[in-house]
């Protein structure tokens, strides 16, 4: 596995500040979600890039860098054979001044022989930001390269006119952004894999719609399309804030809790206006742990309390109407909803398991059913109409309805598409 890589780092680009940190900092961050653990920083600024990586940064503290001064004006192979760690075979030399989508890099960093990132077909939304990149036979370097111990010996002055020269004459493989695979299973949509250069800070106004589409995720229900707006607003003063992903977290499972206990002693009122809060802040700490590069495993955590309150909402509630003589077969109501729910998510991990392992975003039928299918966001509002009409106990049954029937649609569905997903293997295979 790839450990070591080599960054061309100078200031001001390297430390231009997006959506809440440097150019570099993100760089570093991405690097080590990649499993690079050593970084050497080659610069004609060392102090300030110094300064600046001395800073503590808990999303980083995995990969060891060190710092060297680049005497001439550019990086020169020479540069990189004096840098060269060890018996490495390969090593990843990386832009300081580009960000990367880490599916570039991880792409990059699983290849078997030298090779470099090009784009043969960048889209118009960003070609300002990639108008200094250099270009080459088949399209743009991307500032990203895979090399060899061999290759590097074979070259001889600048690092880019030799990886320029070696892709015109075709003595080094590309990646092409423009042919790699642009639904992406973590946000369940389709995102095309996106690079950039910021060679100017006036350049961040472009940059940043740029990420913040990038942590947006695809197949939401109607609740997620309300809160996605507001969630957007909050991130873009949130990420430049120290608010960490896990205090978001926080936050919405001590609401979650708090909505539970409204629920459950009839403050149905309350407990809606905490459900809201809960709906929102819920969103909002992945995209803030994506836009600003601190995912963790210890994250996926947060998927588990989800998973409580989805039974200990309507546990509650079935509390409530029992207790208040509302609904007398509240908790037989209770447990179609659960059994429902179990077999809801079968359904669902079933289709989302053969989206992946087809790489494609799941049909325009799964999408509707995702969109309007019973789940708690939407259960909310259900109950919420439910209050305003002086009914909640039937609201009750009605989510229960909701989710019995979202659960026989989705398990033949989640079926067929597994079966699918199997005879296209075993054409393929053919």
């Amino acid at each position: 596995m790839l450990r070591e890589c080599i960054i061309l780092a100078d200031a001001p680009n390297a430390l231009v500040e997006l959506c809440g940190i440097s150019i570099l900092e993100r760089l570093l961050r991405t690097l080590q979600r990649c499993g690079i653990t050593n970084a050497t920083v080659l610069s004609s600024t060392p102090q300030l890039i110094e300064e600046h990586l001395r800073r503590h940064s808990w999303a980083r503290d995995k990969i060891r860098w060190k710092l060297h001064e680049r005497a001439s004006e550019s990086m020169t192979v020479k540069d990189i054979v004096n840098l060269w760690p060890g018996d490495e075979r390969f090593l990843l030399v990386v832009r300081g001044d580009t960000v990367l989508d880490i599916r570039l890099l991880q792409i990059l960093c699983a290849q078997s022989s030298a090779a470099t990132l090009i784009d043969s077909s960048v889209p118009k939304e960003l070609e300002p930001l990639v108008a200094q990149a250099p270009s080459v036979r088949g399209g743009k370097l991307c500032g990203a390269a895979l090399i060899s111990l061999d290759w590097t010996l074979a070259q001889t002055g600048p690092f880019e006119s030799a990886l320029r020269n070696s892709v015109e004459e075709r003595a080094i493989s590309t990646v092409d952004v423009a042919d790699q695979p642009v639904y992406y299973p973590a946000l369940r949509r389709k995102l095309r894999p996106f690079w950039f250069r910021l060679t100017d800070s006036a350049h961040r106004k472009l940059a940043g719609p740029v990420l913040f589409d990038s942590v947006q995720k695809g197949t939401l229900d109607f609740p997620a399309l309300i809160h996605a707006p507001i969630e957007s607003f909050l991130l873009s003063r949130l990420c430049r804030t120290s608010i960490t992903p896990h205090q978001l977290s926080i936050s919405w499972i001590v609401a979650a809790f708090g909505a539970t206990a409204f629920f459950a002693t009839g403050h149905l009122v309350w407990g809606i206006v905490l459900a809201f809060v809960v709906g929102i802040i819920d969103g909002l700490d992945g995209k803030q742990a994506r836009i600003k590069v601190e995912t963790t495993k210890g994250g996926s955590l947060e998927h588990r309390f989800d998973d409580f309150f989805d039974v200990a909402w309507p546990t509650a509630l079935a509390w409530h109407f029992y207790s208040s003589g509302e609904l007398p077969g509240a908790f037989r109501y209770l447990l179609v909803l659960l059994l429902a729910e179990a077999l809801d998510g079968i359904g669902k991990a079933g289709i989302y398991f053969a989206s992946r392992k087809s790489l494609s975003e799941p049909g325009v039928f799964d999408r509707i059913v995702r969109f309007i299918g019973g789940r708690r966001n939407i259960y909310v509002w259900v109950l919420t109409a439910g209050i305003i009409l002086g009914a909640p106990a039937k609201a009750f049954i009605v989510m229960v309805w909701w989710e019995l029937i979202t659960a026989l649609v989705d398990l033949p569905h989640a079926a067929w598409a597994l079966y699918r997903g199997r005879e296209r293997s075993r054409s393929d295979a053919r």
